[in-house]
């Protein structure tokens, strides 16, 4: 029987998979006897050993391809992939596990958002933009610049709860030279170094802009990115190797969102009725490669009911009451306005509340002008 790789995100959702999934290496846990909500398993035709009523997704080449079935009962799913899906980690998790995972916390309550999270204490800032704006180098920038004081929560994807928490994601960061140019050098080996030019090449904007368009032209591209994958892996590296030190929180309350763009200077306030789908819709963005746009009518759908709705609503009551600013740089200095946020959430941390001040000493009445008596010059 292979080796069994167990997770365990928050008590929300476990998760057993037949191949190691290292983006949630943080969220190992021991197997024990509790139920999974997630089983991943290796075969060599998925459309044949799922059972009848699977969902079942299939490019060309067959089961030497992007092949995949679902099981889905109320207890758990059965994810049945291809041995190809199981040679790429990372294709693995991103085009099968994360997913499932997306639409298992919605109905257990919760939001899995494209977003990245800072915390100053108890207090979180969230950092959303459209996929390829730059999150990870602001998030590194304003790690190091900050030396100490804000604590890492995620870097792309973060856990909402209703009631305006946010649990930590701390997946791996996926980097290039232009990130690691960008945060002023980084502490990696000669050959992580030497990788990096071929796969910031494969894995950057433009790279992913080939495969939607191969995609889009009827091109096996799932198949071809779990090849690529396989022989290029992306270079994932944890925070704490990029900004050594960096410390890790596991939740924090939301007090700030921050919208990112590029573009020619900018900032404005947010209207509260607008967050929340600008948030829905970024987190949309980043689910747009294959199989994913074929099987979401499937995948967001439980009982005959659409979860996007339910989604929305969890996002909203989240952020009910949390101010959020559009900032728009030429510059990409977005960090600056992470740490006046966090330096800001941090002096109202501080500051007694109204309940805790000490009374302060009545004032002595202000000097009266020389001969002014009772009100009455005289």
């Amino acid at each position: 029987m292979p080796r069994l790789h167990t997770y365990d995100i928050h008590s929300l959702v476990r998760i057993a998979s037949e191949r190691r999934l290292p983006e949630l290496e943080r969220f190992r846990c021991i197997a024990g006897r509790q139920p999974f909500d997630i089983d991943v398993v290796v075969t060599a035709d998925p459309a044949q050993w799922a059972a009848p009523g699977a969902i079942r997704y299939r490019e060309a080449f067959g089961r030497f391809g992007f092949s995949l079935a679902l099981e889905r009962s109320d207890e758990r799913i059965r994810a049945i992939v291809s041995p190809l899906i199981a040679a790429s980690p990372h294709v693995l998790y991103t085009n099968v596990v994360e997913p499932l995972l997306r639409w298992l916390l919605v109905r257990k309550g919760h939001a899995l958002m494209h977003a990245a999270c800072l915390a100053v204490g108890e207090s979180a800032v969230l950092v959303t933009a459209r996929t390829d704006t730059g999150k990870t180098t602001t998030i590194l920038n304003a790690l190091r610049a900050a030396c100490g004081r804000l604590a890492f929560l995620s870097d792309d994807m973060i856990v909402l709860r209703p009631d305006g928490r946010v649990l930590a994601y701390p997946k791996p960061l996926t980097i290039s030279r232009h990130t690691v140019q960008a945060i002023g050098g980084a502490p990696l080996r000669a050959g992580e170094r030497l990788k990096l030019v071929p796969q910031s090449r494969l894995h950057s904007k433009g790279g992913r802009g080939v495969g939607m368009r191969l995609y889009r032209s009827g091109m096996p591209a799932a198949t071809l990115s779990a090849v690529v994958q396989r022989l290029v892996p992306p270079p994932k590296f944890m925070v704490d190797r990029l900004i050594p030190g960096t410390r890790y929180a596991t939740s924090a309350r939301l007090r700030r969102v921050v919208l990112i763009e590029r573009g020619p200077g900018f900032r404005e306030p947010i209207p509260a009725g607008e967050l929340a789908d600008l948030l829905v819709a970024n987190a949309e963005d980043a689910y747009g490669f294959p199989p994913y746009p074929v099987l979401e009518r499937e995948l967001c759908t439980w009982r005959g009911v659409d979860l996007h709705a339910r989604e929305r609503e969890i996002v909203a009551a989240a952020l009910e009451g949390v101010p959020a600013e559009r900032v728009r740089r030429p510059d990409f200095g977005w960090h600056n306005d992470l740490l006046a946020a966090a330096d800001a959430l941090a002096r109202d941390a501080d500051a007694p509340s109204p309940a805790k001040r000490q009374p302060t000493a009545p004032r002595a009445p202000a000097p009266r002008p020389l001969g002014a008596v009772g009100g009455i010059d005289g």
